[in-house]
């Protein structure tokens, strides 16, 4: 199968019962590939320039200076500098002289500007390894009846990946095949999202002073829950 490989570490997120198994893959791969950009990657020419080129967004800069290879990345960034340095001496030519900058000279100084923080090359890995696990994951939904049941009792995606799923999902499968694998998806979202609703009903309600039962642990993880099924842990790839 063309997603043989991939079968692996979807089963795993769905073993791990997420509350998005697109996050739950999306982080375990950001480790990687932080600790990648910082191995042995930082002293090979090729890869230096690719990151001189392109650098990171600014999460994946933070991300790689919390990873705690400061030698590293201080090695990654000099060099990384030097060229944000040559960009910005181009754009200080275009935008500075007596009469000033054209709007269309301004608008694409902006772009250019803009995409040095855009650009990623992290992004860039995760958004391909996702989609190749988000074609996994409706493959064997619609191949594998053993998943296809795990999947049935899972958390379904947040709402930030939701339409990354659905999209590849659409590619991957033909008309009859998506329309029970989007059935199923929104029906799994919806049954959790009324399970999360009533839980931060319940913790709302015992701040009321008529309250008199216990604060459970569901109650406690009400809202955290409601953030992690809104916006997601990990939402690269959306």
């Amino acid at each position: 199968m063309k997603y043989e490989l991939e079968t692996i570490p979807v089963w795993e997120a769905y073993e791990a019962d997420a509350a998005c198994p697109l996050c739950f893959l999306a982080e375990r791969l950001e480790k990687q590939y932080v600790k990648f950009y910082l191995g042995d990657s930082v002293m090979t020419p090729e890869i230096r320039v690719k990151v001189n080129r392109r650098g990171f967004c600014p999460h994946h800069w933070r991300a790689l200076l919390g990873a705690g290879n400061k030698l590293g990345l201080a090695l990654m960034a000099g060099t990384y500098i030097e060229t944000v340095r040559e960009t910005l001496a181009s754009e200080q030519k275009k935008l500075t002289g007596r009469k000033g900058p054209t709007a269309k000279v301004f608008e694409s100084s902006q772009a250019t500007m803009i995409a040095r923080t855009d650009d990623c090359l992290i992004c860039e890995r995760l958004q391909y390894t996702l989609s190749n696990y988000a074609y996994t994951v409706a493959r064997l939904f619609t191949d594998d009846a053993t998943f296809r049941q795990r999947f049935q009792e899972s958390r379904g995606f947040c709402l930030t990946h939701l339409p990354f799923a659905l999209r590849v999902g659409r590619k991957t499968l033909s008309g009859a095949e998506f329309s029970r694998y989007a059935d199923t998806v929104f029906g799994i979202i919806d049954h959790d999202l009324a399970a999360v609703h009533e839980d931060l009903a319940q913790f709302t309600g015992q701040f009321d002073y008529r309250a008199t039962g216990p604060v459970t642990e569901a109650m406690k993880a009400a809202t955290p829950r409601a953030v992690a099924k809104l916006a997601g842990t990990n939402p690269t790839g959306h």
